[in-house]
């Protein structure tokens, strides 16, 4: 009996994936040690390393003059990392507010510099997402911060939606 994961976080893998996987534990590509073993500086990891930078690439159309970065962390750094890097003095974080998730980035991004919600649900204990007509918008904004999916509440933003946000 198959087993698949639906959660948040690891997720449930093709079986020819696993098999291939399985096959390479204990000696990946010749190597006589398992790909988690290897060094991150050795030639066969680097090989590795940069097929995953080709695919995404690839996948997700990226141009050559923008670099691929493999970062520890899951979502939440991301709530930090995203203010340090674009949250400069005379800019402002604009947070649309619908959840656990997006509520925890505000509070990460207000650590780092000055921020604004655009909008917000909270009043009526997140059930639904904020209408156009409610979002609030600055000259200064650095970025606007979307929590896509809000999986404890159960909302989420369709694509149609943020196409029509980023028009904006």
């Amino acid at each position: 009996m198959n087993v698949f994961n639906f959660n948040a976080g690891p997720s449930a893998l093709p079986k020819a994936v696993l098999e291939k996987a399985q096959s390479e534990l204990l000696n990946f590509k010749g190597t006589g040690m398992s790909v988690m073993e290897l060094s991150h500086r050795s030639k066969e990891y680097e090989a590795v390393h940069q097929s995953a930078i080709d695919l995404l690439k690839e996948l997700l159309r990226i141009p050559d003059n923008y670099q691929v970065l493999f970062l520890q962390g899951g979502a939440s750094l991301q709530f930090s990392m995203l203010p340090l890097q674009f949250l400069k003095e005379g800019k402002i974080g604009n947070y649309i507010l619908t959840g656990v998730w997006s509520e925890k980035a505000l509070k990460e991004a207000k650590l780092i510099g000055e921020t604004q919600i655009a909008a917000s649900t909270k009043e009526s204990n997140y059930t639904s997402i904020p209408e156009f007509s409610d979002l609030s918008f600055n000259k200064n904004d650095a970025y606007v911060h979307v929590t896509s999916n809000n999986t404890i509440y159960g909302t989420q933003w369709l694509n149609s939606q943020i196409l029509r946000m980023h028009r904006l």
